[in-house]
Order: C-alpha cells, then sequence, then structure tokens
C-alpha cells in the first residue's frame, strides 16, 4: 500500500508541477506585457485577497467534510452520504455568496487600507475577481471528492484552463483591454477550473443537487469541527494577508515582484506538498475510520521523511540560484533588471521556510484525518503571531526583502511547533527516523551546494537560452551529487526505492 501511496503522490505531483508551470508561464507574461507597476500590483493583491478567502472557506468545508464522507462511504449508505453531500455545496454557496456580498461593499474600504496605488481600478478588480471566490470554493469541494474516491489526476491539472485563459487573452485581447480586460480574463478561467471538475462527479456516485437539510447529524459533525478549522486556517491566511498589505502599503509598484518571487518558491512548493497532502489525506482518515494506528502512524512518518528529502534540496537550490529562476521567467519585457535583482533576493529569501510549510501542510491533515482541529488552530494563531510581529521589524530593516525573511522564520517556528504538538498529543511519533531522514539530507545538501555553484560559474549564460542551460546544469547536477550523497549514507528510502527497482528486474 506505501509502494502504491508513493507512485500515486509522485504522479499527481508531476500533474501539478507541470500544470503550475504553465501558470507560472501565464504570470510571466502578465508582467512581460504590463510591467510592475500600480495596476498590476493592484489586480495581484486583488487576487490575493480572494484567494485568502477561498482559501479559508475552501479549506475548511473540504477538511472537515473528507472524514466524515469517508466514514459514510465505508458505511454504504449511498442515500445518507448524497444527501451529505448536497447539503455540503449547498452550504458553500451561500457562504461563498455571502463573503462576495460583504467584499463587494466593502471593496472601497479595503482599497484604502491597502494604501497607496490606483484606487478606482483597486476597487474594480477586487469586486470583479471576488467572484471568484464561488467557483474557487466549489472546486475545493468537488476536488475533495474526487480525491476520496482515488480520482487525483484531473484536480492536479484542473489550473491548466485558468493559466490558458489568461495566455489567450495577452495573445489576442491585452493590447485592447489592457488589465482591466485581464481581470475579467482571470475570472473566467477560474470558472474553468470548478467547471471542468463537474462532469466527472457523477462517474463516482456523485450527483449534485441544491439541499437545504442542515439539522442532521451529518451536518451537525461538520458545524461542532468547522470553529478550530477556521481558527487555524485563517491565521495562516492573516499572514498572507498581512504581507500583502504590508508590501503593498509599503512599495506599491513592486508588490508584483514580491507576489511573482512567492509565486515561484512557495507555491511551487505548496503545489507538491498538497499533490503529496491530498494523496495521503484520504488515506489517513481511512486509517483512522478503521482504527489501525500502526498503518496511520507508519503512513505519516514516511511522508515526513519524503517531504524532507524532497524540500531540503529545493530549500539549497532555490536558496542559491534564486536570481537566475527569477530572471529566466520574469526577465524580460517590461519586468526590469532592478526588479530581476529583488525578485531573485526576495525569492531565496522565501525559499528558506519551505520545509516548514511541507510539515505544517501534512501534520494538519494527520489531525484532521482524526478530527483534532484544535491543534492545528493553535498553531496558526503562534505562525500568525511571529510573521506579524517579525514583519513589521524586518520590512523597516531591509524592505520587501523583510517580508519574505519574515514568512520563512513563521513558517518555519509552525512546523516544528506542528511536529511537537501532534507527538504530544499522541506520542506515537517517533521523532528518531524524522531527525535522522533530516540529518542525511542537510549532509547531502552540503555536499551538494559546491557542486551547484562551481557548476554555475562553468556554464556561461549569455541569453536566455544560456541562462536555462546553466539552471538546468547546476540543478541536474546538485541533483545528482544530492542523490549518490543519500545512496553512500544508506537512506532508507533511497535503500529501498533501489531494492524495490531490482526486484522488478
Amino acid at each position: 500500500m506505501r509502494e502504491k501511496t508513493a507512485g500515486i503522490a509522485v504522479a499527481v505531483m508531476v500533474i501539478n508541477v507541470l500544470s503550475r508551470a504553465l501558470a507560472l508561464v501565464a504570470n510571466s507574461l502578465i508582467t512581460a506585457s504590463f510591467g510592475a507597476n500600480s495596476l498590476t500590483s493592484a489586480y495581484s493583491f486583488a487576487i490575493t485577497l480572494a484567494g485568502i478567502i477561498t482559501t479559508i472557506i475552501g479549506t475548511t468545508l473540504t477538511t472537515s467534510v473528507i472524514p466524515i464522507y469517508t466514514e459514510l462511504k465505508e458505511t454504504g449508505d449511498n442515500k445518507r452520504t448524497a444527501a451529505f453531500l448536497n447539503n455540503t455545496v449547498s452550504l458553500t454557496v451561500i457562504v461563498s455568496l455571502s463573503m462576495i456580498f460583504i467584499g463587494v461593499v466593502a471593496a472601497p474600504l479595503i482599497a484604502k487600507i491597502a494604501g497607496k496605488g490606483d484606487y478606482d481600478f483597486s476597487v474594480y478588480a477586487t469586486r470583479i475577481l471576488l467572484f471568484s471566490i464561488l467557483f474557487m470554493s466549489l472546486y475545493y469541494i468537488f476536488s475533495g471528492i474526487l480525491q476520496a474516491n482515488n480520482r487525483f489526476f484531473l484536480a492536479a491539472a484542473v489550473s491548466i484552463p485558468s493559466s490558458l485563459c489568461s495566455m489567450i487573452y495577452i495573445f489576442v485581447f491585452s493590447a485592447k483591454y489592457g488589465v482591466a480586460g485581464l481581470v475579467v480574463a482571470t475570472l473566467v478561467g477560474y470558472f474553468a477550473q470548478a467547471a471542468i471538475l463537474a462532469p466527472a462527479l457523477p462517474s463516482v456516485g456523485c450527483r449534485l443537487g441544491l439541499s437545504f437539510h442542515y439539522k442532521n447529524e451529518d451536518m451537525r459533525k461538520i458545524f461542532r469541527v468547522v470553529a478550530p478549522v477556521i481558527i487555524g486556517i485563517c491565521a495562516y491566511q492573516i499572514n498572507i494577508l498581512t504581507n500583502s498589505s504590508i508590501a503593498f502599503g509599503y512599495d506599491t509598484e513592486n508588490y508584483i515582484v514580491l507576489n511573482n518571487a512567492q509565486n515561484l518558491g512557495v507555491q511551487i512548493v505548496m503545489t507538491m506538498t498538497l499533490a503529496i497532502a491530498s494523496v495521503i489525506y484520504p488515506k489517513l482518515a481511512t486509517l483512522t475510520a478503521k482504527k489501525d494506528e500502526e498503518g496511520f502512524i507508519r503512513l505519516m512518518v514516511s511522508t515526513l521523511n519524503g517531504i524532507i528529502l524532497l524540500l531540503v534540496p529545493l530549500t539549497f537550490g532555490f536558496f542559491l540560484l534564486g536570481h537566475d529562476f527569477i530572471d529566466l521567467i520574469y526577465g524580460y519585457g517590461k519586468f526590469t533588471e532592478e526588479n530581476v535583482r529583488l525578485g531573485g533576493s526576495v525569492f531565496s529569501l522565501y525559499a528558506l521556510g519551505i520545509l516548514g510549510i511541507g510539515f505544517k501542510e501534512i501534520t494538519d491533515r494527520a489531525f484532521y484525518a482524526r478530527k483534532n482541529t484544535k491543534f492545528s488552530a493553535l498553531n496558526g494563531v503562534v505562525i500568525m503571531a511571529v510573521n506579524i510581529i517579525l514583519s513589521i521589524i524586518f520590512v523597516r530593516i531591509w524592505g520587501l526583502c523583510g517580508i519574505a525573511a519574515a514568512y520563512s522564520v513563521a513558517a518555519l517556528v509552525g512546523g516544528v511547533n506542528i511536529i511537537f504538538l501532534f507527538k504530544k498529543k499522541y506520542g506515537d511519533l517517533t521523532a528518531r527516523p524524522i531527525l535522522k531522514a533530516l540529518l542525511k539530507a542537510l549532509c547531502a545538501a552540503a555536499v551538494m551546494t559546491p557542486a551547484v555553484i562551481l557548476i554555475g560559474k562553468a556554464v556561461p549564460s549569455g541569453s536566455k537560452l544560456g541562462l536555462l542551460i546553466r539552471l538546468a546544469a547546476s540543478g541536474g547536477g546538485g541533483a545528482l551529487v544530492y542523490a549518490l550523497t543519500l545512496i553512500v549514507l544508506k537512506t532508507e528510502e533511497i535503500t529501498e526505492f533501489i531494492n524495490k527497482g531490482d526486484r522488478k528486474k
């Protein structure tokens, strides 16, 4: 089962990375076409705001719904399961529309709080993009249902329609309608992300309809656990909103530079981590329903070790090659060399916190699978406090780079703290194999570092093609050295992978 889970997780991760890569291409075309200015920054801020609200609604409902849905599936009562899903979808629509109404009315106030910039355009972009809350909240529910039925691949590729909408707009309509039209094109893309999942739902026995019977026991289970989930998720999203508001007010024109760097680093890592989390979460929920404690802990430890072996070299690689990554993806058109330098520094600093993000996302799912949301909420508050305090301090010292540094420190604190809380609560999580994997990964990454630097200096990069070759050579060479070092250190996960390959032969 563990090998099959790992294989599915890798496949989902690959699809996620490819779809996110297309999203980065679309984002790169936006900055190349329109540049870093008050309009593109306002557009980026509006997307961030809508994304925060969507994440709060969607993640709250998904993490509350999936364990209950899994339990109902185990009973074989299809009618009860269908009623539960219909009630959940109806609740999602009601909550989303309520938040959209509040946001549309409050848009002028939001634009003022955000600080400097084009006020009228900020109000316009905020109001239009708030409607994405409905589409993306439904996407969360639809993808959760499909993942609970082991249908992972369509949900992983779902950002492709959104990216294509933005790219088509840039090539065909951008000269005529500018950034204002891009706002509408982005909303159409969000609609497509939810719409593409809907036809797949009947194949897993889910025929959706509106239902408003919220007084049954199944819906009461959601309401009992939802408050701590909201606190935890809100705390984490408030971090992003705080960072965005401070950065937007501090340097409006360069806010999009910060956002691009965050998307390139943090969002890539979130894509990988959430791809793994989306696969193991239903399995953890199933193991909890079956009261298989040993299997639960074994899956969690192996997943955390996999996260470590994946994210540690990415941390080192992103930190060392931050400028080159930003230059390759964004360094053309109206995105200036000064923008590239700032983006490279911000990107490198965001990279320092990605292991903490991975720990948090996986361990959160372990808590949610056990219907324990209190500790994730507590950890979210800790992250929020650390981030806000450090952001206010660091932005005065290092400017936008301080925002990234504060985020990374808070992410690392939260990642370590959530594992500590899980071990304190359940006690069965053995820290030794996790620390052993971390130590070996750090040693291998340290050996990898000089190889990455030397290869980078040896390969010239006078053009974008040269830069791509240098990045590929540095990254590929570093990955090879990292993998060989792990083999020399006899890392258990690598040894098992090699032995598995030998057995197949």
